[in-house]
């Protein structure tokens, strides 16, 4: 047998064994595994913010300007490279304060959960907007971008 046939062969029995994987075990699932109890501190699954919180939070997307070909609605966008000149946008001000006085939370996403881009954002929030003792309001999501592009939930899928 020349070598084309047994490629082609070979060819097909792995495409007989990727078909009767997927039979049998389903689409593979692409979510972002989390474990509330696993976290860190101020960190937060996606599960428990749009399960449990109802989604009544405001999301701030941390996410440098090339990362942010989708976007989530209504997300304040406050990027690492322009945090200061961000947080001093009016706008961006007042829903954060608005959030703060009316008890929601606020999730900082960046681009995936080994990022840092969020945890830098949250720091500078909390340095402008927040005390030590409430900023347990203002969380950072698990995940990142790819928890919340994987779930779909947000971007309507």
């Amino acid at each position: 047998m020349s070598w084309i046939k047994q490629s082609l062969v070979f060819a097909g029995i792995a495409v007989l064994c990727a078909l009767g994987t997927y039979l049998v075990h389903g689409e593979y699932d692409r979510r972002v595994p989390c474990v509330q109890s696993e976290l860190e501190k101020y960190e937060v699954c996606l599960t428990t913010v749009l399960d449990e919180w109802g989604g009544n939070v405001v999301w701030v997307d941390a996410r440098a300007d090339e990362e942010k070909k989708v976007k989530i609605e209504s997300a304040l966008e406050i990027s690492e490279a322009s945090a200061d000149e961000d947080l001093g946008k009016g706008e961006v001000a007042m829903t954060l304060f608005n959030a703060k006085g009316k008890g929601k939370k606020i999730v900082v996403f960046c681009q995936t959960d080994s990022c840092g881009s969020s945890k830098y954002v949250r720091d500078k929030i909390i340095g402008i907007f927040f005390s030590e003792e409430n900023q347990d309001t203002l969380l950072y999501l698990h995940g990142g971008w790819k928890a919340i592009e994987s779930d779909g939930r947000l971007l309507g899928k």
